[in-house]
């Protein structure tokens, strides 16, 4: 590795924008000196913020936090981006996550300098999202055309007492770095199916494939139950690098309930759709159906 981040640091200013893709570890490597991809490497040090105060009420000027590499992608001819995820540790470095945990998502840039790639921006981290300090983070483009519009990609979710919830967010990506505020945050799966011992046969017509509960059936006053599941799409409209239209796109089924009774479970079929407008996206049509937890 050592030597990997050599060879990168010895190239020519003007031959780094036709290198190869530096790999994560090479650029988490330049950001962070003493960093490595082994147990007890990847603790390091950042600055505390209102931002890091979300994961608990530290007042120091520093600390600590694990951190990993997750993606490097190209942003401008001369920039790359180090995509990464942090949660905090203990002064000991032993990760303090409970469910209710926040991944920290973070991003560095990365210009050329005089002997090689020199960090440019440090947004450590840009946002909190997720739970048990764990989100699925990847790069999307916002079009189909070649210079489409870039933007990083986060989903996460979890199970609380048989009601479990899904939430993706999109964060436009440039030459400066990630925007903070999300261009779009929504729900895109829900299901309290466990919640309630009759949720299964009420859904069951529906939705075939439900497993049974454990226990035994209690009589519950009326109650929604709900299953459903969504998807995400770019339209090919859109030109250049302006983000196209997105739309979400949802099945399942719901059975509601006034406060005397159950209602018959009806099937989801909807979407809701999205343009880029203002700097982010905004609801033109339709609505999201996954209700709140």
């Amino acid at each position: 590795m050592k030597t990997a981040i050599a060879a990168l640091l010895s190239l020519p200013v003007l031959a780094l924008a036709q290198v190869a893709a530096p790999q994560p570890e090479e650029l988490m490597q330049l950001a962070f000196p003493k960093w490595s991809d082994e147990e007890g490497g990847r603790v390091v040090s950042i600055a505390t913020s209102a931002l890091t105060r979300g994961w608990d009420t530290r007042q120091g000027k520093q600390r600590k936090v694990l951190v990993v590499p997750r993606r490097v992608v190209r942003v401008a001819p001369e920039r790359w981006l180090l995509l990464a995820a942090m949660t905090p540790v203990g002064d000991s470095g032993e990760p303090q996550v409970a469910h209710g945990t926040p991944l920290g998502l973070a991003a560095y840039t990365f210009k050329p300098g005089k002997d090689g790639w020199a960090v440019a921006r440090r947004q450590e981290p840009f946002d909190l999202q997720g739970f048990e300090g764990r989100a699925e983070v990847d790069v999307v483009p916002l079009g189909a055309a070649a210079q489409a519009a870039q933007a990083v990609h986060a989903r996460w979710g979890s199970c609380w007492q048989g009601h479990c919830v899904e939430v993706f967010a999109l964060y436009a990506l440039g030459a400066d770095g990630v925007k903070p505020q999300p261009l779009l945050l929504q729900k895109i799966k829900g299901a309290n199916v466990y919640s309630r011992p009759d949720c299964v046969e009420r859904l069951r017509g529906l939705l075939p494939g439900l497993a049974a509960p454990d226990g035994a059936r209690e009589l519950l006053a009326p109650g929604k139950c709900y299953a459903i599941e969504g998807r995400w799409e770019i339209g090919a409209a859109g030109e250049g690098t302006s983000p196209s239209p997105l739309t979400l796109r949802f099945t399942g089924a719901i059975s509601g309930a006034s406060k005397l009774a159950n209602a018959p479970a009806q099937r989801v079929e909807q979407s809701m759709t999205f343009e880029f407008r203002g700097g982010r996206y905004m609801p033109v049509s339709g609505s999201n159906p996954v209700p709140d937890a």
